[in-house]
Parts: C-alpha cells; sequence; structure tokens
C-alpha cells in the first residue's frame, strides 16, 4: 500500500514539474537597410491645404504624426495561425487626411477599426488579394470595420483623395515586430527549429531562413532591399 502511494505522489511531482517547466523558444533579432523610399513614408512635410479648414486640426494632426514611427514589419511566416485567440479591434485612423498608424500590423482573424476624425467624407477601400473591400463614403465621427482573416499585406486607399495610402500587414501570429526608422527588429517567443522571417517594407518585401535555438537568439545579418 504505501509502495503503491509513493508511486503516486511520484507521478504527480513529475507531472508538476514537466507543467512548471517553460515552453522552449527563443528570440530572432535582425534589421533591415531602409532606403529612401521607405524612409518617405512618414514625409509630412508636404503642406496640407485641408489641415485646420476641412480637415483635423494642425496641432492634433501633428502629434499624431509625431509618434507614428513605424518603417516596417518583420514576422515569422511559416508558423499556423492561433486558432480561438480573441484579440480586441485595432484602429486606423483618418487623420489630416492621412491613415494613423500609417503602417499598421494585426494577427490574422482580428478585426481593425477605421474611423474617421477628418471633417470630410472618406472612402476606404482596397483590392489587395488577402482582403478586398470597399467601405463606401461615411461622415466625420463614423467608424467602418472589417475583418482580416488571410495572412498578407494589404494596400488601402480613400477614393475621395487620392494622395491617401495605408498599409496593413496581416500576421499569421502574433510573432512579429514593428520597424523603427533604426531599421532593426526583434522577435521574441518563437518556437524552436528552422523558419522563415519575412520583412515588409514599402520598397518591397524579402524573405529569409533562420534557424532559432530552444532557447537564445538567432541573429540576422542586415536585409538589403
Amino acid at each position: 500500500m504505501r509502495t503503491a502511494l509513493f508511486v503516486l505522489v511520484a507521478m504527480l511531482l513529475a507531472v508538476a514539474l514537466v507543467a512548471a517547466e517553460p515552453a522552449l523558444a527563443g528570440v530572432i533579432e535582425g534589421s533591415v537597410a531602409l532606403t529612401p523610399a521607405d524612409l518617405a513614408i512618414h514625409d509630412n512635410s508636404r503642406p496640407n491645404p485641408y489641415v485646420g479648414q476641412l480637415s483635423a486640426s494642425a496641432s492634433v494632426a501633428a502629434a499624431a504624426a509625431a509618434v507614428d514611427t513605424v518603417y516596417g514589419i518583420a514576422w515569422v511566416a511559416d508558423l499556423p495561425p492561433e486558432a480561438g485567440v480573441a484579440r480586441p479591434p485595432a484602429r486606423m485612423d483618418q487623420l489630416g487626411q492621412r491613415f494613423v498608424p500609417r503602417v499598421l500590423v494585426i494577427v490574422a482573424g482580428q478585426e481593425v477599426e477605421f474611423h474617421n476624425s477628418d471633417n470630410v467624407f472618406h472612402n476606404i477601400f482596397s483590392y489587395s488579394p488577402p482582403k478586398k473591400f470597399d467601405l463606401g463614403r461615411y461622415p466625420k465621427g463614423r467608424s467602418r470595420s472589417v475583418t482580416f482573416v488571410k495572412p498578407g499585406a494589404v494596400q488601402v486607399y480613400c477614393d475621395i483623395h487620392s494622395d491617401m495610402r495605408g498599409d496593413i500587414i496581416v500576421a499569421p501570429t502574433r510573432r512579429f515586430a514593428r520597424i523603427g526608422p533604426g531599421g532593426s527588429f526583434r522577435i521574441e517567443d518563437v518556437p524552436p527549429g528552422d523558419h522563415t522571417v519575412k520583412v515588409w517594407l514599402s520598397s518591397g518585401t524579402r524573405s529569409t531562413a533562420v534557424q532559432v535555438p530552444e532557447r537564445g537568439t538567432a541573429t540576422l545579418s542586415t536585409l538589403m532591399p
């Protein structure tokens, strides 16, 4: 009887230790060389005659532009989508006749709310293969939403204002990283093994293979255009 009890306790302890053991995962670090075209997506030097008149106030638009510093996205492209994970809606605003943020990254299955903060009508649409849609015209203070199921890059435009463009990167999982003006990125919690990392920039999309350790960091050399 004591032997059986001892064996049972030992088995329970073993199960508890296995459950407490953290899942194996590594980190991917890398950098990309940003071209003038990549850096130009946040060039707000061009005068906007609508700001302060028909559009959002100059101070609000300038404040939004100052914190919008994402130039690209890096993500692990070969992982299966995460089923059954509910995520809150993301938001892409129409502010000062620009999309804010200019580049938005979401996870497959996530909803994006397109809010109009301008005093003019906007008509948001996309012909990109991962998600084609046309939201029609709607005024200030209104929002319309789209759910993005298929991973990929989606270019977003306004049918009324042809100089407006935004980009939505739909990653298969949360293993992604935003790329700032320095070009570096860090993707955490990546399962060990051989993977493909994709990088989106306005100058184009590139990919590279990487082997991720069970624990530790896999470093990618600078990815060139």
